[in-house]
């Protein structure tokens, strides 16, 4: 048995490329024979060096299921209501649409709010433990609309589970950071659990490797969403008590509520239940055996927490690089191992065959036309335009901001359209091969809706596969506006706007430049290019542009909607999401006469390098403690970041490229 998880751990390395900590529960809390320890770190994906301590990681939003827990502890003592109002334990709490009043503790739990998704604002940092996140969270949400009814579906939400973090610390006068340790960490024994607020004195956190460079720690400031730190064992230690019989932190009646799915009729809506990303999954199902799953990722940390309750085995898989959907794969194995060790065999479903349907029944042809998809490898929304080519196969034009792709699926027997090989214009009619790892695209129609399911198996070999249900687009209508309003827009597109408004420390600047595209061929729409990736956006007015999509699942999640103002720095689009940029033409000129930079606390200063700095070499003099420099080229990759460990004092000064000082007011960056 070791010597298959030792090949596991091997075969997830591979991938992973940095340092992992895998931990194993079984019974009463004892470590099974699965658990490999000492905990290891891998250098280049090959070389095995064995470590006396074990890692703290971020478990990024694993933290979803610490704050659940929190707040059902609070349950428990009777003074947290589920289905209560939010507003009864945040008076303070306003929204600028009136259904918030509406929003539950409940709903805050099972992403089922309507709240848009993500305050970006001071929430993903380097090695800084700024409460801007913490203390502008409700002014953000203030200026917010809902994107749907609450209770009308689940789409995931961080700052649901941030407003969570915010009734801990209301209903017990108790900081967050605090309470899990004390009423959550120390019951169970879980000596080195944390949150972002103490990153700082945090001893052995995980090296924080991304893209083979060693980076200043992350500091995850959305504490309730993703900022809880431990080491697996801890981890590990936490997920024991949903044990069955296990009433150290929680009652079986909260742990039961937590375990439910939110909607039990639709498998194509979101697993989650409260806390729990997944409460449900049928290889485990056919066994009898109940588990629950929460993954989560943020800038280096990633990780996977399994539970079997009623087998008394809990499994915690992070890691420094690869995904949280890797150590999920990871965890069920090990999983998978501990199950057959108590008899219980796990299997996998066989391999589907598909009969195919060789001329597709007029009576598709209403399905043919545009909708709005979210597609993972174009990076975010994508316009999808669908059609039946002679009745013969679907095909779909998958149109972005700068390119298109095409698809080809043939309709199969169970009226679902299986995704090919490759395309019928390369391969013909005659040779049309089912894709691996196919999609498997299906037409519904809900409450008014017309909607694409999705069916996906993904085969990761050596490690394991991962299949979702899901909902991934919907039928995307006509938007016209006036000449006027396009005008306005147009004036703006294909520009690019630079990150502003978030705190000196923020991830954000690696992704800092945005760029606007109108669409082209559904005119009213736009293309909102970002750190968060590709937001599609319908066109309101002359200033506003808004986020329209309603798919009934995770689809749906960190929309936004941005408006357009002039400041007296120039034009900025202000997100919802809480952060502001600015128009590149508004940018000031870096070039030899730029010695110093004076900083303010909030504002980035921006530079578009000169023509003739090219090549020249420009160093840091000085620089203050809070502050950082980063460097792009014309494409916006950043090319330098004083937040990589052991980084030259030596900037790039690439042709086209911008660099942007960040910093606290009364700081100065000199230059020579």
């Amino acid at each position: 048995m070791k010597n298959r998880v030792k090949a596991l751990m091997i075969a997830g390395v591979l991938v992973f490329s940095g340092v992992v900590g895998l931990h194993a529960l079984a019974g009463n809390g004892e470590k099974a024979s699965v658990d490999p320890a000492p905990e290891s770190v891998y250098e280049n994906g090959w070389e095995r060096v064995e470590k006396e301590k074990s890692y703290v990681y971020c478990v990024a939003s694993i933290s979803k299921v610490y704050t659940t827990a929190a707040v059902m502890q609070l349950v428990d003592e009777g003074k947290v209501r589920l289905d209560a109002r939010v507003t009864e334990y945040l008076p303070d709490f306003r929204m600028a649409d009136d259904r918030y009043q509406k929003i539950t503790v409940r709903m805050l739990m099972n992403h089922t709010s309507g709240i848009m998704g993500t305050t970006q604002l001071g929430a993903f940092l380097y090695g800084d433990a700024s409460s801007v996140h913490h203390d502008e969270l409700l002014n953000v949400l203030a200026g917010q609309r809902l994107k749907a009814d609450p209770g009308e579906f689940a789409a995931y939400c961080n700052d649901g589970f941030e407003l969570l973090e915010h009734i801990v610390e209301s209903v017990t006068g108790m900081p967050f950071t605090d309470y899990i340790k004390e009423k959550l960490a120390a019951p169970m024994g879980a000596t080195t659990t944390s949150t972002g607020n103490e990153v700082k004195d945090l001893m052995d956190l995980a090296p924080a490797y991304v893209s083979n460079l060693l980076y200043e720690n992350d500091s995850v400031m959305s504490l309730g969403t993703g900022g809880v730190y431990a080491t697996a064992s801890d981890a590990a230690r936490f997920g024991s008590a949903f044990f069955t019989g296990n009433e150290v932190l929680l009652s079986e009646k909260s742990k039961k509520e937590m375990g439910k799915r939110w909607n039990q009729m639709d498998p194509y809506t979101d697993d989650n239940g409260l806390g729990w990303d997944m409460v449900s999954d049928p290889k485990y199902e056919k066994a009898g055996v109940v588990c629950y799953g929460k993954g989560g990722d943020v800038n280096a940390d990633h990780g996977f927490l399994l539970v079997a309750p009623n087998e008394k085995i809990s499994i915690s898989v992070l890691s420094n690089g690869g995904s949280s959907t890797l150590d999920a794969l990871v965890a069920q194995a090990i999983l998978d191992i501990c199950l057959e060790e108590q008899g219980i065999v796990i299997s996998e479903d066989e391999t589907t065959s598909y009969q195919v349907i060789s001329d597709i029944p007029a009576s598709y042809d209403e399905f043919a036309g545009d909708y709005v998809t979210r597609n993972d490898l174009a990076g975010g929304d994508v316009i999808s335009r669908v059609s039946f080519p002679d009745h013969k196969y679907m095909h779909v034009e998958n149109m972005s901001a700068f390119k298109t792709t095409y698809a080809d699926y043939v309709l199969t027997e169970g009226g679902k359209f299986a995704e090919l090989a490759a395309e019928v214009a390369d391969s013909g009619l005659l040779d049309m091969r089912i894709a691996m790892n196919l999609e498997l695209l299906s037409f519904v129609k809900k409450q008014g809706q017309t909607l694409i399911a999705c069916d996906r198996k993904e085969t990761f070999p050596g490690v394991g596969s991962h299949e979702s249900l899901t909902y991934v687009g919907e039928r995307l209508p006509d938007n016209p506006i006036s000449e006027d309003v396009l005008a306005s827009w147009m004036a703006y597109n294909g520009m690019e706007f630079v990150l502003t408004g978030d705190v000196w420390s923020s991830q954000g600047y690696n992704a800092a430049i945005s760029t606007m595209v109108l669409s082209a061929e559904k005119p009213g729409y736009l293309y909102m290019i970002n750190g968060m990736g590709t937001r599609i956006l319908k066109i309101a007015d002359e200033s506003s542009a808004i986020s329209f999509m309603t798919i009934p699942s995770s689809t749906s999640r960190d929309l936004i909607d941005i408006k357009l103002q002039k400041t007296e720095n120039g034009v900025t689009y202000t997100s919802s999401a809480g952060l502001s940029s600015l128009v590149e033409t508004d940018l000031e000129v870096f070039d030899d006469g730029i010695k110093e930079i004076a900083l303010k606390t909030g504002q980035a200063r921006w530079f578009q390098i000169d023509d003739s700095m090219t090549g020249r070499e420009v160093s840091i003099a000085a620089r203050p403690e809070n502050s950082a420099v980063f460097v792009y080229n014309k494409y916006g990759e950043v090319l330098y970041n004083t937040h990589i460990v052991d980084e030259t004092q030596v900037l790039p000064m690439p042709k086209g490229g911008k660099i942007v000082f960040l910093g606290e007011t009364g700081g100065v960056i000199t230059l020579h």
